[in-house]
């Protein structure tokens, strides 16, 4: 007889980031930051900070404080896993470059222009390079 997978397995630790998502989706952003702020201490422990499923929930998490407009918290959690990518995927990763938009469209939304141009004139050029 084949058991269920435990609340702490990367199974379990996936469906929550998942339904992290889907909460997301239905604009229900605090019981998405409610689901990751559950599961993302466990992703870290278990699969690293460094793990695609970790760094995707990390996204969602940005993209939960964007629409909630805690845009210093947004700005912060994408320029995490932006820093995490470019050390392990490179600039050039279309991973990496999605998160530097987000950073960007941040900045904006935080009436930081300058830095938000010189970000994307930035990516621009990576863009052009590949």
């Amino acid at each position: 007889q084949r058991r269920m997978p435990g609340p702490d397995t990367a199974v379990a630790m996936r469906t929550a980031s998942m339904l992290a998502t889907v909460l997301f989706d239905q604009n229900k952003h605090t019981e998405a930051e409610v689901v990751l702020h559950e599961v993302l201490p466990k992703m870290r422990k278990q699969l690293g900070a460094e793990h695609p499923d970790t760094l995707s929930a990390l996204m969602t998490l940005g993209n939960v404080f964007a629409a909630q407009d805690k845009l210093d918290d947004a700005l912060a959690t994408y320029q995490d896993v932006r820093t995490i990518q470019q050390r392990v995927l490179g600039a050039e990763h279309v991973n990496t470059m999605t998160t530097t938009m987000n950073i960007a469209s941040t900045l904006g939304s935080q009436y930081k222009f300058q830095e938000a141009e010189v970000m994307l004139r930035d990516l621009l050029g990576v863009q052009q390079r590949v």
